[in-house]
């Protein structure tokens, strides 16, 4: 495994009333994920500051590339979420590894969330569960919901709860005009130490890859104009 100790975290994937921003150091030593220092603020334009969360966390931990102190590597969420704080998160994320000279991967909220809630699965005794939902917020009357499958968008006023019996979490749960049949867990937003372990997998192979991108889910809404593009210009 490759020697990575030190990790920068950001997240600023959350949206909607749950929404902020996060910048944390985990240390990664002897199998254990240890959180050195975090920032955060919340607020729906929190995201948007990441980068001086980033520097404070980083100065808290007396991280620094002149005290050779500086993170192995950058762990960033994806997605689902907030467009501009994924788009803010990304771009700080890819500044730091540029200019840190280190790994910079993707993280989405169910990925780091996985551990947790297929333990909660694997402990329920009252009925089994086929898997879970994550259940994130989204704009115009939508959710986004994240399986082992992937991610989608679904329109509240088209929801039909899936057959079977499941896990439902996430933070907007609570948004669901009908509930699947199962059980409803509190698990919400990954903390550091789940995002910082989920991005070394990757980054050791044990996960396939993921770039440090946001997980869009919906087609950019900007179009084209109907007569085309304007001429270069001369």
């Amino acid at each position: 495994m490759t020697d990575m100790r030190r990790i920068l975290v950001l997240d600023g994937s959350a949206a909607g009333e749950s929404a902020y921003g996060l910048a944390a150091c985990v240390e990664h030593k002897a199998g254990r994920y240890t959180l050195l220092s975090c920032s955060k603020v919340a607020g729906k334009q929190a995201a948007e500051g990441i980068a001086g969360l980033a520097h404070h966390a980083l100065d808290d931990a007396g991280w620094s590339k002149e005290a050779e102190t500086a993170p192995h590597c950058v762990a960033v969420v994806v997605g689902p979420g907030s467009f501009t704080g994924l788009r803010a998160s990304c771009a700080v994320a890819a500044g730091y590894a540029l200019g840190l000279g280190v790994p910079v991967t993707g993280v989405t909220r169910g990925e780091a969330l996985r551990p947790s809630l297929e333990q909660t699965i694997r402990e329920h005794s009252e009925q089994p569960l086929q898997g879970w939902l994550l259940v994130t917020a989204a704009r115009k009357g939508r959710v986004f919901i994240e399986t082992t499958e992937g991610v989608q968008a679904v329109s509240l006023a088209d929801w039909i709860p899936p057959s079977g019996v499941w896990l439902v979490a996430g933070d907007a749960v609570s948004l669901l005009p009908a509930m699947p049949e199962g059980e409803v867990s509190t698990l919400a937003m990954p903390d550091a130490e789940q995002i910082a372990q989920v991005a070394l997998a990757r980054l050791n192979g044990y996960l396939p890859p993921r770039d440090a991108l946001p997980v869009y889910v919906d087609p950019p809404e900007a179009k084209r104009p109907a007569g085309g593009l304007r001429s270069a210009p001369v």
